[in-house]
């Protein structure tokens, strides 16, 4: 594995640290002296990580679920063309691809299965990417995430009606087609407010659909279909909110740094 850093000495000499190391340094005034520091090389279960962000979950999990480690109700699909924040360089972009991803904790970026006071409450049995993840190197990509990526096909693609569901979904409230019209109609393409309200009533109507006739649990309904319209609507400052039969779109101020 390749060291986080190394230090030159003043006389030329090149250190690669290991663990806790104790070399000679100098001072400012070129005198001698020691330095004792360490280096991470591996997992010590700080949960910074874990606070975060939460992993995707890939094929290899698969085995997790089958043994009831982690639960439908416990993860949730990030759709492709959804606006999400890395946890990196915290920049936002669109996703490429559709990820499903072990949920936060509600209002924050935890990990749902962190705890304060314990850390993570399945270290043992944790998906892969938690194990893949170095943090105390630059290894912090995850290699081949395309074709390793869980996808909602591989978990209800034999299930027409939920696969059906899912595809008419994707065609009915494309994520691409959403981000597309609310970003006009912030800008100021006030038309687009009809096409905004069809499509977040087709969203909410097949996940009532989903409810009462495939008798769905509403904490399912994030990994069936993703986050909702009228919460997804949020990240781009446009409020949705339903009084009676109508609907009032606001866009919101940005906010001050």
């Amino acid at each position: 594995m390749e060291e986080p850093f190394e230090i030159i000495l003043p006389d030329g000499t090149v250190y690669k640290p290991r663990k806790e190391s104790v070399v000679q340094g100098y001072d400012s005034d070129g005198k001698p002296k020691k330095m004792k520091f360490s280096v991470k090389t591996e997992c010590e279960r700080c949960g910074e990580c874990c606070r975060r962000d939460t992993p995707v979950i890939l094929k290899e999990d698969i085995e997790l679920f089958k043994k009831g480690i982690i639960t439908e109700k416990e993860i949730y699909t990030i759709r492709e063309g959804e606006k999400i924040r890395s946890f990196i360089d915290g920049d936002t972009y669109y996703s490429s691809m559709e990820l499903i991803k072990l949920r936060p904790i509600f209002g924050s970026s935890t990990c749902i299965f962190y705890d304060p006071h314990e850390g993570c409450s399945i270290y043992e049995m944790r998906p892969t990417v938690c194990r893949e993840f170095e943090c105390w190197s630059q290894n912090i990509a995850i290699t081949g995430l395309e074709s390793r990526r869980l996808t909602r096909d591989d978990l209800f693609g034999s299930i027409d009606i939920i696969r059906e569901a899912i595809n008419k979904h994707e065609e009915k409230c494309s994520l691409n087609k959403f981000n597309d019209i609310v970003e006009e109609f912030v800008s100021g393409k006030e038309e687009n407010f009809e096409k905004i309200v069809e499509m977040i009533l087709y969203d909410t109507a097949i996940r009532n659909w989903a409810k009462e006739k495939l008798e769905i649990q509403d904490d399912v309904l994030p990994l069936l279909f993703g986050r909702s319209l009228m919460e997804i609507a949020t990240l781009y400052r446009v409020l949705i909110e339903k009084e009676g039969e109508n609907f009032i779109i606001k866009v919101m101020e940005e906010a001050e740094e």
